[in-house]
């Protein structure tokens, strides 16, 4: 892939990210959709950029090993989503697209075989009325 190619992707998600939607708007569509196939396409891009970032800072919390691990992550998810909110955003709206569940499970088997933790079970919880849904991943449970 071509810097220019690279440079191009990158400007797509963060225009689509800053239009503040959980869908592409219609004005960027026609690009998104050459640039990544398709709406999947895109959302895969925006959720391997959360784990890369997730992950960058999980080898720094596994370097320290912390007392309570469980709560170290659930810290780490949440100053990430501080840190990404549209992309948070975007992947919580879309959390139930076909595109997002093979890389959520894996990167799901990945953190349990690095930390023993898992995740909470595949689906997202109702949050209490006129909050957002809160993905399934920021929902670490420990293991038993």
């Amino acid at each position: 892939m071509s810097w220019d190619r690279v440079h191009r992707r990158h400007e797509l998600v963060h225009a689509v990210l800053a239009s503040g939607l959980t869908t592409v708007p219609p004005g960027l569509a026609t690009e998104v959709d050459a640039e990544f196939g398709d709406f999947g396409g895109f959302l895969q891009e925006v959720q391997r950029r959360w784990y890369r970032a997730f992950d960058a800072r999980l080898d720094a919390v596994l370097e320290e090993w912390p007392r309570d691990l469980h709560d170290a992550l659930v810290r780490q998810w949440q100053d990430l989503a501080l840190t990404m909110p549209a992309a948070r955003r975007m992947l919580d709206a879309n959390a139930d697209h076909p595109a997002l569940v093979g890389a959520d499970e894996q990167h799901r088997r990945r953190l349990h075989a690095a930390t023993g933790l898992v995740l909470s079970p595949a689906s997202l919880t109702e949050p209490p009325a006129g909050r957002r849904k809160q993905c399934l991943w920021s929902l670490l449970l420990r293991t038993t």
